[in-house]
């Protein structure tokens, strides 16, 4: 479940766009990242289903299983912008701050939990941030 700020909550989706967490090892570094879509909602009097991108993490651990307890934090708008990491809402916006923790993996799903602070409207003249939190998130595992 998604909540954004007090008022606005996104339930998890299954049925389209799939939310995971992907392991890569390649020429012998390995990274993961996290891909999270939920539910359409109501936005402020909009229709939405937002969706999170949290691009390619370094690490020194050999397989998926050993990212249980894995943290990544992300602390200004450019080290967002430079990973190109996104919120989608009307748009892919950068994300002004967030930390994501693996809390564990089971069955192949992983079990995350993520907050920080988005960019909820880009078009507003001073963008508006909003705080979310993304509250014990199941993800399929792929590797």
């Amino acid at each position: 479940m998604l909540k954004i700020g007090k008022n606005y909550t996104f339930e998890d989706d299954w049925n389209g766009r799939q939310s995971c967490l992907m392991y890569f090892k390649e020429d012998g570094s390995a990274s993961w990242s996290v891909d999270v879509g939920f539910a359409k909602g109501n936005f402020r009097g909009e229709t939405i289903a937002p969706s999170i991108c949290i691009n390619r993490i370094g690490t020194n651990k050999n397989s998926a299983a050993e990212l249980i307890g894995e943290s990544f934090s992300v602390m200004t708008i450019e080290e967002s912008d430079d990973r190109e990491d996104s919120f989608y809402i009307y748009e892919h916006e950068p994300i002004v701050s967030y930390k994501l923790k693996i809390l564990e993996i089971r069955n192949s799903k992983a079990h995350i939990q993520c907050s920080g602070i988005l960019i909820v409207d880009g078009y507003a003249e001073l963008y508006e941030q909003g705080k979310i939190r993304i509250i014990e998130k199941d993800f399929m595992e792929k590797n």
